[in-house]
């Protein structure tokens, strides 16, 4: 209920004049019908910024990256774009990931398409790829490594050092697709952050 709502809600304690209460009334209002303009765009923008695949169906979204040829064991990194709209406004080739890639051969001779999000999932650092001391057995080996808080993943997705991790999963592996003319798709997805399962968002 509006503190204006009546001349009694208004009133000064030390008896102040007809003008006063108006006063305080009118800067009352407007106090609250300012704060009540200023909630939508403040919510929608706080939405896009924790949500931001779920503008216009962009969520699981298949994307063609490269070739099958293209790759090898070395994870490269791949930006993702799109069209993205929000409301009423459409922006035209925007970043909206950026993605692992790299290629394995199974024990059968069949290749493998790896593709990993590029953020830890401790606390959303972006993972880099290098050749470092790999804690458990004192070998320089290419490994994911997160600058953020240290924590290193083989190139497999999963955690060096599990007991040890500040993330409580692996990399977050995402779903590939490879073509009969070898084209490499992936869909691309967001999860949450700072949790031990797997959530999309």
């Amino acid at each position: 209920m509006s503190p204006c709502n009546n001349q009694t809600s208004c009133k000064r304690a030390d008896g102040g004049g007809e003008s006063s209460r108006r006063s305080f009334c009118k800067s009352a209002l407007g106090l609250g019908m300012g704060a009540a303009a200023l909630s939508l765009p403040v919510y929608s923008g706080a939405r896009m910024a924790l949500y931001p695949l779920e503008q216009e169906g962009l969520t699981g979204k298949e994307y063609q990256l490269t070739t099958l040829d293209a790759l090898d064991e070395t994870p490269r990194q791949f930006v993702l774009r799109d069209n993205v709209t929000d409301g009423w406004t459409t922006s035209a080739n925007q970043t909206i990931g950026v993605i692992y890639l790299s290629k394995r051969v199974l024990e059968d001779g069949t290749p493998e398409v790896l593709a990993f999000q590029s953020v830890c999932p401790h606390a959303g650092c972006r993972v880099k790829v290098g050749i470092v001391p790999n804690p458990t057995s004192g070998e320089n080996e290419t490994l994911f490594t997160c600058p953020c808080h240290g924590d290193m993943f083989y190139l497999t997705g999963e955690r060096v050092a599990p007991d040890n991790s500040k993330s409580a999963r692996d990399l977050d592996s995402l779903e590939t697709r490879v073509d009969e003319d070898g084209r490499v798709f992936v869909q691309y997805q967001n999860f949450q952050l700072g949790v031990a399962e797997k959530k999309s968002v």
